[in-house]
């Protein structure tokens, strides 16, 4: 091929290349199409929901047993105390720590954080009764 055989290639292939990227933003349908939503279909949500209320039971024992003890173990704090005294179970509401039902089947990664979740709420009453009674001892000691 002679040089200016090859410039003329050059030449008229880069306007067909050009042509080609404007075609393709032109034309939808090269473009991925999106999928309607099904939020409003009732038959989509029908069978979700009956996933999420098909709730499984714990039924082992030695999970049951396992924690059982860690509830105890959060029941038998300081903070569990004063929550029980300073907020009546008519006037809880979602942001009150709920001690977590240890009969519904969790994973045990789900079972420990739900526990942590319900221990550092139970740590917020902890350390309103820590402050009483550092402020209790403080002013008995400044009168001896």
């Amino acid at each position: 091929m002679s040089e200016s055989s090859a410039a003329t290639t050059r030449h008229l292939r880069r306007p067909a290349k050009g042509k080609m990227k404007s075609d393709s933003r032109e034309t939808s349908s090269s473009r991925k199409k999106s999928k309607p939503n099904n939020h409003g279909d009732s038959e989509g949500r029908s069978s979700k929901q009956v996933a999420r209320k098909s709730v499984e039971l714990e039924t082992d024992p030695v999970i049951l047993q396992r924690r059982q003890k860690t509830i105890d173990y959060g029941k038998n704090t300081v903070g569990y105390h004063i929550y029980i005294q300073k907020v009546p179970i008519e006037k809880r509401t979602k942001e009150h720590p709920k001690t977590p039902d240890k009969y519904l089947k969790y994973s045990r990664r789900s079972w420990d954080t739900l526990i942590k979740m319900w221990r550092k709420k139970l740590h917020e009453y902890d350390e309103e009764g820590t402050n009483d009674n550092d402020l209790q001892e403080s002013d008995e000691g400044s009168t001896i």
